[in-house]
């Protein structure tokens, strides 16, 4: 009876088995075995979903044959752009110390040279399909002919996101990847498939680099002021986007053209592109904040690192604060950086130890040191912007009074009254109408 049982069970297995694969066959799925979707990082808080998708060499090889046969030069190629030079390479000496890391960085230099390219030739993107979704492919990277065979799957995933943060000059670069055993396919977000769409979007980011964030900043300015008007400038001009599933919110794109808008990514990814145009260390992070952020750490010229979470001092109702610039870790312990132990998309570079205090700066010697109460720095915390011009228009309008230290740095211009005048150069100089006080 035993035996009679367990044989009705197998033999109903057989055909359930059989079933199976009859349906895979005509439904078209048997031919996507070998495809893999791996979600290396999912969508959550701020952070956009991560994937590498695996797909068959056959199918890479035609891709590699479509475009040897479509290649062709545009002239607009060997145009010159600086702000294309505005990476980080803080996660490409970082590799040196992974596993296989000479062709780590072999396969990172090679996606420098193919993204410059790509970004300024005007060409388009070509439409590749991988199961039941499309992509748009930018180009593929031939690891065979670069001898870049000893990569695995995830080694290359990480080398490609590795890259991506450390580069957010290119905006157009998506959040997934595909993959064979020897290529690596880059893919665009589909609003930047176009030539034409990727090289407006370019110069008009150029020039919001240069007339609204570069304008107000002089080669001879302190790196922390220069910091500073970075980080008050990016909370003055956008605003926090909401909608998390829009690609341009994640990158430098929304915040640096007419959208004006970002979640946390754009705006590291601001602080980084313009710290990096005046060489300022600094690196982009990504981790845990209450769910998936991104934030930055900056190397000051003390020699050490201070944390910078520009997303956490844009407060609602145009509420600007410093709460989370160039702090120490006695005052980040609400952050959790990623880290070199996982793989794939969650890896993260290996970070410097960040002070445990936070950074002083001291503006009658350009450097750290015992702080002077600024003009205009009414509440006394190094920085000048709307707590301040409160405080001053509640000391006019004898609300609550000033006294002492407060008051000296209330006296805008200097003649021993704090009245309309001194709230007035305040306002203009908290508005960015002027850049003096």
């Amino acid at each position: 009876m035993r035996i009679k049982d367990n044989y009705r069970i197998i033999r109903g297995w057989i055909r359930s088995i059989f079933f199976v694969i009859c349906l895979m066959w005509f439904t078209g799925n048997v031919s996507e075995v070998h495809a893999q979707d791996y979600m290396l990082r999912e969508a959550t808080g701020d952070l956009e979903a991560l994937v590498g998708i695996e797909v068959s060499d056959e199918q890479a090889d035609e891709w590699i044959a479509e475009e040897k046969s479509q290649d062709s030069q545009d002239a607009r190629a060997g145009e010159q752009y600086p702000f294309l030079e505005y990476g980080s390479d803080y996660g490409y000496q970082d590799m040196v110390k992974r596993e296989h890391g000479e062709q780590r960085q072999a396969l990172y230099r090679k996606l420098q040279e193919e993204c410059r390219e790509f970004t300024v030739d005007g060409s388009d993107a070509s439409t590749v399909t991988v199961g039941a979704d499309q992509y748009a492919k930018a180009f593929t990277v031939n690891l065979s002919e670069l001898g870049l065979t000893d990569l695995t799957g995830y080694e290359k995933t990480e080398v490609y996101f590795t890259f991506r943060n450390d580069n957010p000059q290119y905006f157009w670069l998506a959040n997934s990847v595909l993959y064979s055993s020897n290529t690596l396919e880059i893919v665009t977000y589909d609003e930047y498939a176009d030539g034409d769409i990727r090289r407006n979007t370019l110069d008009e980011i150029v020039n919001t680099a240069e007339t609204v964030y570069q304008s107000g900043i002089s080669d001879q300015d302190h790196i922390y002021n220069k910091v500073l008007y970075i980080h008050d400038t990016l909370i003055e001009d956008i605003e926090y986007s909401e909608d998390t599933t829009i690609p341009i919110s994640h990158s430098i794109a929304g915040a640096m053209t007419a959208s004006r808008s970002a979640v946390c990514e754009g705006y590291a990814k601001v602080m980084q592109v313009m710290m990096n145009s005046y060489d300022i260390e600094n690196i982009y992070v990504t981790g845990y904040a209450g769910g998936g952020h991104a934030w930055n750490m900056v190397g000051m010229d003390d020699g050490k690192y201070y944390w910078l979470d520009a997303t956490w001092d844009d407060q609602p109702y145009e509420q600007l604060q410093h709460d989370y610039f160039l702090v120490g870790n006695e005052n980040f312990t609400d952050h959790i950086p990623d880290s070199p132990d996982s793989s794939g998309a969650n890896f993260l570079y290996e970070l410097p130890e960040a002070s445990d205090t936070d950074y002083v700066y001291d503006s009658s010697s350009g450097g750290t040191g015992d702080v002077e109460r600024l003009k205009g720095d009414i509440n006394g915390d190094g920085h000048i912007n709307l707590v301040d011009l409160m405080k001053c228009l509640n000391h006019v309008g004898r609300k609550e009074l000033l006294e002492t230290e407060p008051l000296k740095a209330a006296d805008i211009n200097g003649d021993g009254i704090v009245n309309l005048v001194d709230l007035m150069r305040l306002l203009n100089y908290v508005g960015r109408k002027s850049s003096v006080l």
